[in-house]
């Protein structure tokens, strides 16, 4: 073996060694509410969400090749003949694929991670955030289930609105979901306050959707409920009142809990 390829194996093995890695078993990840299934849990590294490459890129529609002579991770967006994100185990470098609207192309970017790729157990773990948004998927942590929601701009572009059945969005309402509900309702005080608008537009849209299925109610101004919702839950904060923003829904709009939870 040569001294150069000594050297880098030597490099990955000290950076290995000097991470902080800390693993959470019972967190689970999702992309547009689907459960990302994977044998292995994420794991925490220089405060930073690692997540096994296979499992996180199959999720979002990317493919994975594995460069064994280079310890290099290529992942390639749906369709794409080239890499759309470059990695090396235990090199902080990493390069993606960035959209430019002025040029109406891509431009390739180099960027430093505060967690390298790293092998743990014989597999490869990539920094969770750092692919997602180069994809342009975002990503939330729901800070009272610890739980991680990845959405994709498809999902985000389609969940914001009342309804469906023509170019107004006004018609018959979509029916909200089972994972939609189970999202909603594990939204608390912490965890709604740590939403971007964005999300919290989404949440409402959610709220509006169950309401009007359920008891005919509707909500008129998403604007409106952003700010009743934002005022309520950063009084509880202040108050270290911990409530579902659901809940708390129901309770400012006088909207019969018991017709949506029961017991």
């Amino acid at each position: 073996m040569h001294k150069k390829s000594l050297f880098a194996t030597g490099l990955i093995c000290v950076l290995t060694i000097c991470l902080s890695v800390t693993c959470f078993a019972k967190v689970e990840i999702f992309v547009d509410l689907e459960k990302v299934p994977t044998d292995t849990p994420p794991q925490i590294v220089n405060d930073r969400t690692m997540v096994p490459v296979r499992a996180i890129t199959e999720m979002i529609s990317c493919r994975v090749e594995w460069i064994e002579d280079k310890q290099q991770v290529e992942i390639y967006s749906e369709g794409s003949k080239i890499p759309t994100i470059i990695m090396q185990i235990g090199n902080e470098k990493a390069y993606y694929t960035k959209f430019d609207a002025e040029s109406k192309d891509g431009v390739g970017v180099e960027t430093t991670l505060d967690a390298p790729p790293i092998i743990i157990n014989e597999r490869t773990f990539v920094p969770l955030r750092f692919i997602s948004e180069a994809i342009n998927y975002t990503v939330d942590y729901n800070v009272d289930s610890a739980d991680i929601y990845i959405f994709s701009p498809r999902y985000l572009e389609n969940q914001i609105g009342e309804g469906k059945g023509n170019d107004e969005g006004i018609g018959e309402v979509t029916p909200i979901t089972e994972k939609e509900i189970n999202y909603l309702l594990n939204l608390r005080t912490k965890s709604w306050l740590a939403l971007t608008d964005e999300k919290k537009q989404n949440a409402i849209s959610l709220i509006a959707r169950w309401f009007e299925q359920v008891d005919g109610y509707v909500v008129e101004d998403f604007d409106v409920m952003l700010q009743d919702l934002d005022h309520q839950m950063e009084t509880y904060f202040r108050n270290n009142v911990d409530a579902g923003i659901f809940e708390t829904a129901c309770d400012i709009y006088k909207i019969n809990i018991s017709n949506y939870i029961k017991g």
